[in-house]
């Protein structure tokens, strides 16, 4: 199976940066605690407050299944995320798959 790479890039508001990381690092500990896939947050050295989520999973199926089954509480922050903290709400999505 090719293993798939899912991105998501954004940039934040500098003001609420340290808001920012406490609330992605809740998002990571549930995900990381509730599903088998890799999930880091990366920060761009060269364009401070821009940040990559990358899902690292073994399968299509996975990553469709990480998004069919995320629980109230991993929502609640993808959209405070959204909401409060995104810039300009834009996010870029790629989607890789190993060769």
């Amino acid at each position: 199976m090719q293993k798939v790479l899912f991105e998501i890039n954004y940039s934040i508001h500098p003001e609420k940066r340290e808001e920012y990381i406490d609330t992605i690092i809740k998002l990571k500990s549930l995900i990381n605690e509730k599903f088998d896939i890799n999930y880091s947050v990366f920060e761009n050295t060269k364009k401070q407050n821009n940040f990559s989520e990358i899902f690292i999973c073994n399968s299509e199926e996975e990553l469709e299944k990480f998004d069919d089954t995320q629980d109230d509480s991993i929502r609640e922050i993808i959209s405070e995320l959204f909401e409060k903290y995104i810039k300009d709400k834009k996010v870029i999505y790629t989607t890789k798959t190993e060769i």
